[in-house]
Formats: C-alpha cells, sequence, structure tokens
C-alpha cells in the first residue's frame, strides 16, 4: 500500500465538483490538494465529514486558498473540519439541506477579508441551530449571514 505525501499530492487541482457519491463518507485527501479555490459538494448522502480528524495524518492546514464552499443536501454531514481554520481567502460558503452540521470551521480570526465575505443559506431552522464558540466568533459572523429562502435554486456547476 502506498501512500501519498503533501509533496506529491494534486498540487494542480483548483476546482473540485463531486455530485451523487454516496458511498463517501469523508473527504479527507482535499488535503493533499492545497490550491483548491472552489469545492462543491452535493447530494452524497453518507458524508459525515469534509475532513476526517481520525483519518488526518498529516500537520498540513487544509484550504488556504479556498475561495468558494457549497454544501447542498449532504443529510449526515456532521462537519467539515474539527476546529477553526485560517480561511485568508475565502468568500463565499453556500449551506442548503444539511441538517446535521452544526458548526462551521470558524473563529473570530478564520476570514481576513470579512467585509467581502458571505455565509449563504436556504432554511431558516439551520440557521438558528448553528453553535458558537464563543460570542466573539458569532457576533463577528453573523452580519454576514444571508437567508435565500425556499425560492433560492442551486445551480449545478457541470
Amino acid at each position: 500500500r502506498k501512500t501519498l505525501s503533501l509533496t506529491q499530492g494534486f498540487p494542480n487541482l483548483s476546482s473540485v465538483h463531486i455530485s451523487s457519491c454516496n458511498g463517501l463518507k469523508d473527504l479527507t485527501w482535499l488535503l493533499f490538494a492545497p490550491n483548491i479555490t472552489s469545492l462543491e459538494v452535493l447530494e452524497s448522502g453518507l458524508l459525515e465529514a469534509i475532513i476526517s480528524q481520525e483519518k488526518a495524518t498529516s500537520v498540513a492546514i487544509p484550504f488556504q486558498k479556498l475561495e468558494s464552499l457549497r454544501l447542498h443536501n449532504l443529510a449526515t454531514l456532521k462537519n467539515i473540519y474539527w476546529g477553526p481554520l485560517p480561511f485568508p481567502c475565502l468568500k463565499t460558503i453556500h449551506i442548503t439541506e444539511c441538517p446535521e452540521l452544526r458548526k462551521l470551521p470558524l473563529d473570530s480570526k478564520s476570514v481576513s477579508r470579512v467585509e467581502e465575505f458571505a455565509i449563504k443559506y436556504k432554511e431558516e431552522d439551520w440557521f438558528e441551530r448553528v453553535e458558537w464558540d464563543d460570542e466573539g466568533t458569532k457576533l463577528r459572523f453573523l452580519p454576514f449571514f444571508k437567508f435565500f429562502g425556499p425560492e433560492w435554486q442551486v445551480t449545478y456547476v457541470r
């Protein structure tokens, strides 16, 4: 069994679109793709985590170049990452139909350009269930939540 080192990995991979992959439980392999700018994960019913704490063996900090994260119809997704992450380039997070996702990997220092940042969501009850590590994080990001209601449709990038 051969393992991939971070230096090998997928350095040219910048956009990832995963749809209807119902056998996946996590996407920990994304640790080997340090230059991802866009990540879209849709309709993958068994996905529990984007990066699994149990499987992550590297010390690499993921998503340093991520600009857009779109998560849709992931019924069992519980987390993106187990703790807060720095997101120096992140501009948008779109979340629709992810009822088990309660925490975002954010703290009060996570997003550099917060004035350009938005967290877009479709279900009002999801927003009400979001859990925060501390009041400072909640106060920093609350103004950037954008509700798009039931009329909002997810557009698929193909």
